[in-house]
């Protein structure tokens, strides 16, 4: 059998969606794990404001809410990697449109999957809720993607 090469042009690919801010780092896991951390600091900062402010979601526990976040990243990955290999141009042409759907559908199945999660009293609240979180997170990935230190000291044209 003969070793086939491989394709010098995906390692390209993954830095282009790493460049366009599809993906966090070029390491796939650690893309993973800096998305988790990342929604869980934006999670737990957007509970805090919208309970204090404008109650738009009730958690039951402090385990509900880690497995919500845990369950909401992989959602994320899955969906998000799907509309990124099949849906490439649509993404592109929604500027971002597509991916506050995405999201909104993982907070959906999230409170489907989860009874100790609901959205209180109205229905736009997951609406409310999911803008929030994405302008929240807008700013921690930003610095993410912008730090080197966490990137290994590589800016990957950025």
């Amino acid at each position: 059998m003969e070793n086939k090469p491989k394709d010098p042009n995906k390692k390209h690919k993954f830095i282009l969606h790493y460049q366009l801010g599809m993906v966090l780092h070029v390491n796939f896991g650690m893309h993973v794990l800096l998305l988790f951390i990342v929604n869980f600091f934006v999670g737990g900062i957007t509970y805090g404001l919208s309970s204090r402010f404008y109650p738009v979601i009730s958690l039951d526990s402090i385990e509900t809410f880690v497995v919500a976040i845990v369950l909401f990243t992989l959602i994320e990955v899955f969906i998000k990697g799907l509309m990124v290999r099949y849906l490439y141009t649509y993404v592109l042409m929604s500027f971002g449109v597509m991916f506050y759907l995405s999201n909104l559908l993982a907070f959906w199945l999230v409170d489907l999957t989860i009874a100790q999660v609901t959205f209180l009293y109205d229905s736009a609240n997951i609406f409310i809720f999911t803008f929030i979180f994405m302008m929240i997170r807008i700013l921690f990935t930003k610095y993410v993607r912008g730090s080197k230190w966490i990137q290994g000291g590589i800016s990957h044209g950025i």
